[in-house]
């Protein structure tokens, strides 16, 4: 009798134990659903940065492509303090130059927390710094056009 309790006793921690791995497995097919088309531009010691290659509008030489970026450490904006943002930029290949055409900020990680801010003046262009995170999100956005 003790035999068999003790193999159901197993039987039960089997399956609570594949249960774990069965759920863990579905949050993992969830997140890489929601971050379909997502692609990963790089991380920098300032912050990880991630843009929709999928839905980008191409344009010539031209890329219209959303973003969003995690920062490490709170920044400040003025008086507003965030962790977050999301962006739509264009992209000029031709020229290697990106002009910001909407900026949201949010005050908890992956835009969480309510936007605080949302900038929709289009910028002027700019080339931007080596190594800096628009400098990888413009070679990464003109990565396809350059075949």
């Amino acid at each position: 009798m003790i035999g068999i309790q003790f193999v159901f006793t197993l039987f039960v921690i089997k399956i609570h134990m594949y249960k774990r791995h069965i759920v863990r497995i579905l949050i993992c097919c969830i997140v890489n659903a929601v971050h379909a088309g997502m692609d990963l531009v790089g991380e920098t010691k300032k912050s990880i940065t991630i843009i929709n290659i999928d839905s980008a509008e191409i344009n010539g030489w031209v890329v219209k492509a959303e973003g969003s970026q995690d920062f490490h450490r709170e920044q400040r904006l003025g008086d507003l303090v965030y962790l977050s943002s999301k962006f739509v930029n264009e992209y000029d290949c031709s020229n290697k130059q990106v002009r910001q055409l909407v900026l949201s900020i949010y005050p908890e990680s992956m835009a969480n927390g309510g936007e605080l801010l949302n900038d929709t003046q289009v910028k002027d262009w700019l080339t931007p710094g080596t190594g800096s995170a628009l400098s990888m999100l413009l070679l990464k956005a003109c990565q396809g056009l350059q075949k």
